[in-house]
């Protein structure tokens, strides 16, 4: 007689409450960019808000419509103060060309030994996972989704309702949108 273990068996579901907790501080962490040197997260900290997300590669459709989609709303983003950073595995020189044919107004950043994914939980079984987290310029998680599959992405009429609900409308006193806190690479 065969016996079926996985009878009633439900999985469970990953959590990213299991990693990171809203209204907490998130981890900092610093990683090289394709614009050269290094970006650290608090670094940000009391001048903008940060909407980080993570990938899983360059040059793949639905990444590539991503970061386009990113690129398109950018002005968006930096009218409400917030700052975008991409993060995959991939490594600095291919973020380089990714970035530099998309043209993206934003940094990506490399995580190739998914340090940073992990502890944020966005690293999957097999790679980076989509992921998107709104911090606050305190260094404070607003809000965090993973996709369960990284054919999916969120769609930015999404994310900017997400911005809309959780971060006020930013001062126009001491709050510069002239001047990029991170200059974009290709411009």
């Amino acid at each position: 007689m065969r016996m079926n273990l996985l009878v009633g068996y439900k999985p469970r579901e990953f959590v990213l409450s299991d990693v990171l907790t809203i209204n907490h501080e998130v981890p900092d962490f610093t990683l090289p960019a394709d614009t050269g040197g290094t970006i650290t997260l608090s670094d940000f900290r009391n001048r903008q808000s940060v909407l980080l997300f993570f990938y899983p590669a360059d040059f793949t459709p639905v990444c590539t419509s991503e970061v386009c989609a990113f690129r398109d709303d950018y002005e968006h983003f930096r009218a409400r103060n917030v700052a975008l950073l991409g993060v995959s595995g991939d490594s600095v020189e291919t973020h380089q060309r990714f970035s530099k044919e998309c043209r993206l107004p934003f940094p990506l950043l490399s995580d190739q030994s998914y340090s940073v994914a992990r502890a944020f939980g966005a690293k999957g079984l097999l790679g980076m996972r989509r992921a998107y987290y709104l911090i606050d310029t305190r260094g404070v998680l607003l809000w965090q989704h993973c996709e369960c599959l990284p054919v999916f992405r969120l769609c930015n009429s999404r994310l900017r309702d997400v911005i809309q609900r959780n971060l006020p409308e930013p001062q126009s006193a001491g709050t510069n949108h002239d001047i990029p806190l991170v200059s974009p690479p290709h411009l």
